[in-house]
């Protein structure tokens, strides 16, 4: 956001807090509270459109590339056959071009097989390949389709294809073995997911090249050589994939440079020696680095095949004593590798050594090469288009013919990606790295700042749902200081869904509803063990807890009878195993139901430190073993109860509280730096979100987003409150909460955050005072969006007015076939149809037509209106996109309200629809004789989603809110109070109403009345 204005001055007693999801943003604003007088100067929510569909979650420019392609392919199918049928006639095999030409009631697999045995006229041979070329196999240029490595539907696909392939060496061709092969008798198509009927494009071009060729043996002269050429060329003609070489950014260090690919050898060297750099082994109460000997020793076979270095190699090659530990459980060391959570850190490095086998050794000292070589296989698509780029590099005829036949058996398929900086940058690096310099003085060392990051561009974040998020926490943002002034502090906090891909949000959604689901069972279990009715959520935790350690206090070992889960008398605590004053974990794997006691000798230590100064060797020797026995523990619980050496927490905490690292974050914090001076000063915050929902607790504002039983309530203004305790989330505020837990840990109690102190006197009150008043603004949706009509298209009657389904035989009933499309002309399919559903439809038996062929589906006539003509069809409509609101006085003098629908396929069609709908919906009357918009009635607004209306009804009701739509079929319409649009207030006749007006909102919630709107048509006036 870059700017050459001035920056405002800046308003030194203003702090902003941001709560940012992927579809509201939080606000509010306070004067600091350092010196124990504070206020809240305004709060307020923004919601905005999720770029995604509701029910799947499905990224909307997912669908729309989706749709896209699929337009796309039918486009090219028809422009491909309209060739293909112009050359026919060129060539005399047809007639004429026209579309029906080659639909002639002829069987084309027939036709295919025969071409092979006799002399086809025109009309035939047109036919059959007419057939191959509709239907012309599969083909990809992409190296991810390719060999062993092949993913999802491809390798399924390829899978098929080969079982097939092996089929047809009994058979000269695709088109005889499908005419004649009793496997194919009853189904030559791919059906529900199956893909047992696909054949290879070069099987159909083969099979196209024996047809002329035996036509032309057979001496038909219709079977031209130039025929047979344009042909194959108008016929099977692809075009290249589109490679993304040129679209990799730029290197932050190394500004003419591309960033690397991911699995570039450099690359993946550099990431795993800067890990090595960072990681630490802790031993005898010391934390040291690796020292270069170590680090060059762990990266000596870097790739070899069948090497994983794991954290247990890693111990094994450093010959670590058993004391020494890394910052990862014990139980995952044999699984963990240094440098990848998931995947092989390695996986670029080992393709290229496997395909290369010695050749690799040659390649030692020209790293670059084969850095360049992993970009253009990366970036580029077709194996024609890699192979130019290897050529290019000027690898040995040897070497290249190897890294090509590993690209064909898709040794590379899993080559996607790409890094944070250049492959050069990488190379440059790795030798201070080796030298044992973390990542900032190895930046240092090779003349790189390694904190200085460029400008930041939302447009360059791919993810749609995060780049949306960010913009309109932006536009919030800029709104706020246009009213309020330049804050002298910004606290950002994001919802850890922003940033995330659809299945990481879809794993997150499901861990919640499991979670819950827990929740229910659990509060059930409680009830039944204690004769409580309601468990609250510390009642939970305990309850949890307590199942988990098998009713044992894990520190003393002692039981803990059920009734000292629920009693109000503390006979049973909850401590942090590691202290939350010094490692800030405030999870449930760092959490133990102890008994009293136990806590009260504990006080403010780890289990370790406690033992070793208070009990004996035997005492801290059975502890382990109750930890290690138990089953339920996982490997970093089990690492809290059993660490030895914390010396590492006090550093960790700070960061780990005090600042939310995750990538988007850091994006959006960027974008705001700009806003401000460059004196120096710290202005922009971000704060990770757990300690928001445990300071709402403790400052007594839970209640006004969750219910008693823990359920949120439907009300988007939380969003405000949340902003509200990041706004209120200072770094003193932070350091006051810490000394509390140190006083409350010392104790050998843990309500250090219930009693934590609020951020000034009577804030508490002033959030109740408040939040009534918070007003929810939502983006209104002006632009016409969605589908111009449904994907389904139904066939019409000859008649134009009676529209046709497609229905499966399994779920017709005897009532259905009164409804079989020309049944008087299909009567034997009826009868065939009828004696099937009364024999039970049994599945082995299939219904048969009069040719012999099952039947899988039949055309039935429905009761459904001609909505959108498509193709010769009917499709039903879009959503209403608009509702344009007029008014006429009655004969008494009244006003009278009357409401025009408008749909998609209206805006889209200029050729029907040069001017908009004039048809007011007339409540039970078909459409025929809804009212004509003509002079006489005033034009007033137009209604989008999400409009915000005000109205009085006739018995004097006052009601206002988001505009939801409206029924077709009586003219009324619905609304959604502000604060949810899970509210919905539906059947609101507008005739009668007394008045009906349209509000603008702005993004801090202010209305402007609309008196009077000019209807627009595509844009433009049009009254």
């Amino acid at each position: 956001m870059t700017t050459n204005a001035a920056p405002p001055a800046v308003r030194e007693c203003l702090t902003l807090g941001i709560d940012l999801g992927i579809g509201s943003c939080g606000w509010a604003l306070i004067e600091n509270a350092e010196g124990g007088d504070g206020r809240i100067v305004a709060m307020g929510v923004r919601c905005f459109d999720v770029p995604e569909t509701a029910k799947e979650r499905t990224p909307t420019n997912q669908v729309r590339r989706q749709n896209r392609l699929m337009r796309r392919v039918i486009k090219r199918r028809r422009q491909r056959m309209n060739e293909v049928r112009t050359l026919f006639s060129a060539h005399h095999l047809l007639n004429d071009d026209r579309k029906r030409s080659l639909a002639v009631g002829l069987n084309p697999w027939s036709l295919r097989a025969a071409a092979l045995d006799r002399p086809l006229n025109g009309q035939e041979l047109a036919v059959a390949l007419g057939h191959i070329a509709k239907h012309r196999g599969f083909k990809s240029n992409s190296k991810r389709d390719r060999g062993k490595n092949a993913t999802g539907e491809s390798s399924k696909m390829l899978g098929a294809i080969e079982k097939t392939r092996d089929r047809l060496k009994d058979w000269r061709s695709v088109g005889e073995m499908f005419a004649k092969d009793e496997a194919y008798a009853k189904r030559k198509r791919n059906r529900n997911g199956n893909f047992d009927r696909s054949v290879l494009r070069d099987d159909q071009e083969r099979e196209v090249r024996l047809i002329f060729d035996r036509q032309r043996g057979m001496g038909n002269a219709l079977a031209g050589r130039d025929l047979e050429r344009e042909f194959i060329e108008a016929a099977f003609f692809q075009r290249p994939l589109q490679d993304s070489d040129d679209r990799v950014g730029f290197c932050p260090f190394e500004p003419e440079e591309r960033r690397a690919a991911k699995h570039s050898p450099a690359f993946e060297l550099f990431r795993l020696a800067s890990r090595l750099c960072a990681l630490r082994i802790r031993a005898a109460g010391q934390e040291r680095a690796l020292t270069p000997e170590e680090i060059s020793s762990a990266m000596a076979n870097f790739g070899a095949p069948g090497v994983k270095l794991t954290y247990k190699r890693l111990r094994s090659l450093l010959a670590l004593e058993d004391g020494a530990l890394f910052d990862v459980p014990l139980a995952e060391e044999s699984k963990r590798e240094i440098a990848s959570r998931s995947g092989d850190q390695a996986a670029g490095t080992k393709a290229f050594r496997n395909v290369l086998g010695d050749t690799w050794k040659t390649l030692a000292d020209r790293q670059e090469k084969v850095d360049r070589a992993a970009a253009i296989i990366t970036f580029r698509e077709s194996p024609e288009s890699i192979r130019k780029g290897l050529e290019e590099i000027g690898f040995e005829p040897l070497v290249l013919d190897a890294l090509m036949k590993g690209v064909d058996e898709g040794d590379f398929a899993h080559f996607k990606g790409a890094g944070h900086i250049s492959a050069k940058a990488a190379r440059t690096l790795l030798p201070h790295l080796m030298r044992g310099l973390v990542y900032s003085d190895a930046c240092k060392a090779a003349g790189y700042d390694h904190a200085r990051r460029p400008e930041t561009d939302l447009s360059s974040i791919n993810n749609p749902i995060a780049r949306k998020a960010l913009g309109e926490g932006l536009k919030q943002v800029r709104a706020i200081v246009r009213e309020y002034g330049l804050p002298g502090a910004i606290h950002v906090e994001l919802a850890r869904e922003v940033g995330k891909s659809k299945e990481e949000r879809d794993q997150i959604a499901r861990g919640i509803e499991r979670r819950n689901k827990d929740k229910e069972r659990l509060r059930e279990e409680f009830t039944a063990a204690t004769g409580r009715a309601r468990a609250t959520a510390e009642d939970l935790l305990r309850y949890e807890l307590w199942k988990e350690q098998g009713s044992k206090c894990i520190y003393s070992g002692d039981h803990i009878p059920i009734d000292w889960v629920a009693s109000e008398q503390n006979l049973a605590e909850v401590d942090h195993i590691l202290p939350w004053s010094r490692s800030g974990d405030d999870s449930f794997i760092n959490k133990t139901l102890c008994t009293a006691k136990a806590n009260r000798e504990k006080k403010g230590r780890t289990p370790f430190d406690w033992f070793r100064k208070e009990k004996t060797d035997k005492e801290w020797e059975e502890f382990v073993a109750r930890v290690e026995s138990s089953t339920a523990f996982k490997g970093r619980k089990k690492r809290n109860y059993l660490l030895r050496d914390a010396s590492v927490l006090e550093e960790k905490f700070r960061s780990r509280n005090l600042t939310d690292t995750q990538y988007a974050t850091r994006v959006f914090a960027e974008t705001l730096k700009p806003m401000y001076p460059e004196d120096g000063s710290r202005r922009v915050f971000t704060r990770p979100g757990p300690l928001t929902d445990r300071l709402r607790r403790a400052w007594g504002i839970q209640g006004l987003k969750k219910n008693k039983d823990g359920k949120r309530i439907p009300d988007d203004r939380h969003h405000a409150l949340d902003a509200l305790i990041v706004a209120a989330t200072t770094e003193s505020a932070l350091n006051r909460l810490t000394q509390a837990a140190k006083i409350e840990e010392e104790r050998g109690t843990s309500r250090f955050i219930a009693n934590f102190a609020m951020p000034w006197p009577g804030f508490k009150q002033e959030v109740d005072a408040l939040f009534p008043t918070i007003f929810v603004s939502r983006a209104e949706r002006g632009r016409v969006r969605g589908e111009a009509h449904a994907a389904t298209i139904r066939s019409i009657g000859d008649d134009g007015a009676v529209v046709y389904e497609r229905k499966a035989v399994d779920g017709l009933t005897e009532k259905d076939l009164e409804r079989v499309k020309d049944a008087e002309r299909n009567h034997r399919v009826v009868a065939a149809l009828r004696d099937w559903i009364a024999a039970g439809k049994p599945k082995d038996k299939p219904p048969l037509s009069p040719k012999g062929d099952p039947i899988r589906k039949v055309s039935l006539a429905t009761s459904k209106k001609v909505d959108v003509l498509v193709r010769d069809g009917a499709a039903d409509r879009g959503e209403m996109v608009r509702v344009d609101v007029f008014r006429k006085k009655n004969r008494k003098g009244v006003d009278e309200f009357f409401l025009v629908p408008i749909y998609p396929h209206q805006v889209a069609d200029k050729e029907d629809w040069p001017a908009p709908p004039k048809l007011a919906v007339k409540g039970g009357a078909p459409e025929s004789e809804w009212h004509v918009m003509d002079e006489s009635y005033d034009f007033l607004f137009g209604l989008n989603q999400l409009s915000f209306i005000e109205i009085e009804k006739a018995d004097g009701t006052v009601l206002e809110g988001y505009f939801r739509g409206m029924d077709r079929e009586g003219g009324k319409i619905a609304i959604s109070p502000h604060l949810s649009l899970q509210v919905l207030v539906r059947a609101i006749g507008a005739k009668s109403l007394k008045t009906f007006r349209k509000l603008h909102l702005d993004r801090l919630g202010h209305r402007y009345l609309i008196d009077r709107e000019v209807r627009t048509w595509r844009g433009v006036a049009c009254t």
